[in-house]
């Protein structure tokens, strides 16, 4: 039986290739009993398809941070500099 350590790379190395049969047997057992690692292929399949969309759907000249907000982002990281 795999551990977390093994199941987390496993779940990584799935979105590129197909595994053997008796891993993926094994690794869906496992993410039945493990809440942890079950949460964690959730949120990475959650970013892998983000990633997906937004090369299907690259962002636009419209999705630009206004000139207020950049002046507001690098005064907060100039506040936290001085800390």
């Amino acid at each position: 039986m795999y551990q977390c350590k093994e199941i987390t790379q496993f779940t990584s190395q799935e979105m590129d290739a197909k595994l053997p049969w008796l891993t993926r047997m094994e690794m869906k057992l496992h993410l039945l009993m493990c809440k942890n690692c079950q949460r964690y292929a959730q949120q990475l399949r959650f970013i892998n398809k983000a990633l997906v969309n937004l090369e299907v759907h690259p962002t636009t000249a419209n999705s630009q941070l206004s000139k207020q907000a950049k002046q507001r982002i690098a005064q907060s990281i100039q506040e936290l500099e001085k800390e």
